[in-house]
């Protein structure tokens, strides 16, 4: 509960009032209807300086007749012939938010990223080496490659055209048609029609489609948080002689309240919304991490190929074999290092968290952003919408010199002020109830926030309609920007009159002679006086939006609102959504910094932020601060965890996007407006709201949040996180059987020995058996600390060095050693001796073929199980069920037998049937592989640093 440490309530009441005469005394109504609260501050239109008028902008200090002149248009709007005139020359009133791509370069572009063109590389190098050695299966290992990387191509493209088409089916920003003056007659129109010099009608729910300057109006509220980020609405004034924010509307804002004649100024591209698009379009994006890592990885892997096949294409010369052979044989090492299944992989794993994360409220718009999130650092929130609610509510109230939760029902019965303010409240208020029956069985209301957070209030305390219904309204003046109040007259069945008024302390506090106290009214004191707009000024330095409530006894129905009786204050806030304070903290374990960047007033992002534990003692800086900071001034201030920003115009949300990042951080930015539009295509991962979030924002962004909820960026981050964790572990499990693979054919080069395995042997690992249990490791769930570790480095990289010491130095190398055991094992146990010459299609050379095949597949499942975590202990995962992982083992073990025990297989894929003896060593591997892996992993988790992946 608030608190204001003032002069005590005791002093303040401790005179008895007297007794007052009926009239005089405090009463209880009950409601009909009214107006607006206070409006805020205009703040500066934010896009001045960004963009160019398309027609000459009308100068300050003219007339109505100057400002029409200026444009060359009459009272009468302008005529057919003008506008299409007009039409030709500035063009239609059309923004594009979204280009259409073409299908044929969507697909083209998933063949020219790196790891595809590797891909394709080894394939031609494969069918090159097939025409210099028919008849090894170097054309099948081509037309494998070829196919892998098709097939990779198509998934992916189907997925980036089913964002393609959810891209276009949100192109409704803009209204169909118009209302708008023609030929001297009220007209309707399709939107695009309208052109500078147009006259428009709006009223109440019109977006307005261009922008221009108010003519008449009569109580306009409008709505431009998308322009400004300001969540409170603001009102706009009839044009008298000078030009300003208040007389001006812009595109895309929508017209809460009241009707207006608009002239139009600007229209298109030209709008300040069309500016701000256009904007979006020039700002670069970078490559996501995960793209840079593939690069990296990819390079990695490129350069250990050839440099592995040109040492043993150099070294094939020292033994004496012809250049050919040596060629073959190198060609064979390179392919082999490449890991063709990798990229299915990648694709099919991103893709799954994809859909997991659509499940989750997000709409994931490219794959790859799914990891970006999991590597973020910085998190720039918006506030209205995305940590609030987006709807006020009655925060605490103010009665009697007491202070009381709004939730607090006892408190407030007990309060003589109560009944009193309620009414009031219902009273002095213009909101509609529109829907009495929905799930929470209260009634909805239209109207302004501040009114339907009142109403809402109400008909949770007793019923709005039914406190309304007992009166009848005689007269209403409607809130405007210079009286700041509102004021309604209701009569009782017995005629009485009363004034209900609301509106801002100061002004309703001035106007007030009388208070009520204990359940009588009596004189206000100058030091009460003085208490209540301490109190006011209390709530509005915590953000809070703060009314006063007062009411007198009048004659006729338009007297002037003074000698009021004050009732009390009522303030209210965008309240948090529930499920955030428990997003943040998982936030600060995380080790992700939060940092709330705003349109609204600093008092109020500052109470949110205290409020969700975001900060404890911010340091907010406001836009015009903002602008007077070099790029090192502001690297500094956001080196200050407890900043906060407040008041801030698009090209400043962008100017803190790039200090971040030029700081080393990944940065993710929320938002729903067009003014967020350049920092969320600027930062490395952006998010917008989908419920209330503009074509524009959507556009710009990675990833939609169906729900506009804080709190799912924090599970999609998760999911990034384990994303990024599932692919280094299925990485590395697939590096793993490279060695294995490689070392056979080094050993068949250098020592006179049958060769172990073939290139068709090879390519049923890397496509056949390693392809559904890596798949399995990229569904994982996150590890139980997923969530406790600090975001990776930036300098982590995702294959590293420790990655080939574990794949190919520990792991690797034990697959070897068991594969080569069960190898020669079956040799000597046939009678070979060493030396000895085999031919291709001998039986015992064929027996040791399939046992060294079946060992490194049987190894692979000891491996995949053990992949399943990266720090901790897999064997309490054993228990828990990966269909994929399973179905990978059973078509593992499935795959060796029917190869080995369907004699019309045994020359495709080079194998015999292998003795039941020989099988002993083979189900043994992947115990030995898994115990292996779980000691890595236990010296790591000691402290054995190298060791870790």
């Amino acid at each position: 509960m608030l608190q204001v440490n003032t002069v005590s309530r005791n002093r303040l009441v401790g005179k008895r009032p007297a007794v007052l005469p009926p009239s005089r005394q405090a009463f209880f109504f009950s409601p009909e209807a009214a107006s607006i609260d206070q409006p805020s501050p205009a703040q500066p239109a934010i896009t001045q300086g960004m963009t160019k008028h398309a027609v000459p902008p009308p100068a300050s200090g003219s007339s109505r007749d100057a400002l029409l002149s200026t444009l060359a248009v009459t009272e009468k709007g302008l005529s057919d012939v003008e506008a299409l005139e007009r039409q030709q020359r500035y063009g239609r009133n059309r923004i594009v938010f979204h280009r259409a791509h073409s299908q044929w370069l969507m697909l083209l572009k998933e063949f020219t990223a790196l790891f595809p063109l590797l891909l394709l590389a080894a394939a031609l190098l494969a069918f090159f080496a097939n025409f210099l050695s028919p008849g090894d299966g170097y054309e099948m290992i081509g037309a494998a490659l070829t196919l892998v990387v098709v097939l990779n191509a198509l998934v992916s493209f189907y997925q980036n055209h089913k964002v393609e088409k959810l891209m276009v089916s949100f192109l409704d920003y803009i209204p169909k048609q118009v209302a708008l003056l023609r030929n001297g007659e009220k007209v309707i129109l399709d939107a695009e029609e309208v052109v500078p010099g147009d006259v428009l009608f709006l009223q109440e729910g019109d977006k307005i489609p261009a922008d221009g300057v108010i003519l008449e109006a009569n109580q306009l509220l409008v709505d431009e948080s998308i322009l400004t980020g300001e969540s409170e609405p603001l009102f706009k004034t009839a044009f008298n002689a000078v030009v300003d924010n208040a007389c001006m509307a812009s595109s895309g804002a929508t017209v809460i309240r009241g009707n207006a004649l608009m002239l139009v100024t600007r229209t298109g591209r030209t709008t300040n919304i069309g500016s701000i698009s256009e904007l979006s379009r020039e700002v670069e994006h970078d490559l996501t991490p995960m793209q840079k890592e593939i690069q990296d990885f990819v390079r990695k892997i490129t350069w250990l190929a050839l440099g592995i096949g040109f040492t043993f294409f150099l070294a094939g010369f020292f033994i004496g074999n012809p250049f050919w052979t040596n060629l073959v044989f190198a060609i064979g090492i390179i392919v082999a290092n490449v890991p063709e299944g990798l990229l299915p992989t990648v694709t099919l794993a991103l893709t799954q968290s994809s859909l997991r994360m659509g499940k989750r409220n997000a709409v994931v718009k490219n794959i790859l952003s799914v990891e970006t999130l999991g590597s973020t650092t910085v998190i720039c929130t918006d506030k209205t919408g995305t940590l609030t609610r987006n709807q006020l509510h009655v925060e605490s109230l103010y009665l009697d010199f007491t202070e009381i939760d709004a939730n607090d029902d006892e408190r407030l019965r007990d309060n003589r002020a109560a009944r009193t303010g309620l009414e009031i409240m219902a009273l002095c208020n213009d909101s509609i109830s529109v829907n009495h029956n929905n799930n929470h069985g209260q009634a909805q209301f239209k109207g302004d926030p501040t009114e339907t957070a009142m109403a809402t209030y109400v008909d949770k305390q007793g019923g709005f309609d039914a406190l309304r219904s007992t009166f009848e309204l005689r007269h209403n003046r409607s809130f405007d920007s210079d009286s700041k109040y509102m004021s309604s007259m209701h009569a009782t069945q017995g005629g009485t009159l009363f004034m209900t008024v609301k509106g801002a302390p100061n002004v309703i506090i001035s106007r007030c002679s009388q208070v009520h106290s204990e359940g009588l009214v009596r004189t206000l004191h100058e030091d009460e006086r003085e208490h209540l707009i301490q109190q006011a000024n209390h709530y509005a330095a915590q953000g809070l939006r703060v009314l006063a409530l007062a009411y007198r006894v009048v004659e006729q129905a338009e007297e002037e609102a003074e000698g009021l009786v004050f009732v009390g204050l009522v303030a209210m806030v965008d309240p948090p959504r529930t499920e955030v304070p428990a997003a943040v903290s998982a936030c600060r374990s995380a080790g992700i910094r939060i940092i709330v960047i705003s349109g609204d007033k600093a008092e109020t992002v500052s109470y949110i932020a205290r409020k969700l534990g975001i900060v404890s003692r911010p340091r907010v800086i406001e836009g015009a601060e903002l602008a007077a900071m070099s790029p090192e001034l502001l690297c500094t201030a956001l080196k200050n965890e407890e900043v906060l920003f407040a008041r801030i115009a698009p090209e400043q949300k962008l100017d803190i996007v790039e200090a971040l990042k030029s700081m080393g951080e990944v940065v993710a930015v929320t938002g729903d407006g067009v003014n967020d539009a350049p920092a969320l295509k600027r930062a490395d991962i952006g998010i917008s709201m989908g419920l209330h979030g503009t074509d524009v924002a959507k556009e710009a962004s990675d990833i939609i949040l169906l729900d506009d909820n804080f709190a799912t960026i924090i599970k999609a981050i998760e999911e990034g996180r384990a994303v990024y964790e599932n692919i280094r572990k299925f990485i590395s499990y697939i590096l793993t059987s490279n060695i294995p693979e490689i070392l056979p054919f080094i050993a068949y080069v250098l020592l006179p020995i049958p060769l172990p395995i073939t290139v068709i042997q090879i390519l049923a690992i890397d496509l056949i058996t390693d392809m559904i249990p890596a798949i399995g490791l990229g569904n994982e769930p996150p590890e139980a600390d997923t969530m406790l570790q600090p975001p990776r480095r930036r300098d982590e990289r995702l294959v590293s060095i420790r990655t080939f010491i574990r794949s190919y130095a520990i792991i690797g190398m034990a697959e070897a050693a068991f594969a080569f055991s069960t190898f020669f094992a079956v040799l000597y146990g046939g009678g070979w001796i060493w030396g000895q010459q085999l031919p291709g299609d001998a039986l015992l050379h064929l027996q040791a073929s399939g046992a060294f095949l079946a060992t490194i597949i049987f190894c692979q499942i000891g491996n995949v199980m053990a992949c399943r975590t990266s720090r901790q202990s897999a064997f309490p995962y054993l228990a828990r069920l990966n269909r994929w992982i399973m179905l990978g083992v059973i078509v593992e073990v499935g795959f060796v037998l029917i190869i080995v025990y369907t004699p019309s297989l045994h020359h495709i894929f080079f194998t015999a049937e292998i003795a039941l003896s020989t099988w002993s060593l083979i189900v043994l591997a992947p115990f030995v592989i898994f115990l292996i892996e779980e000691l890595r992993k236990l010296l790591v988790r000691r402290g054995v640093a190298w060791l870790s992946v």
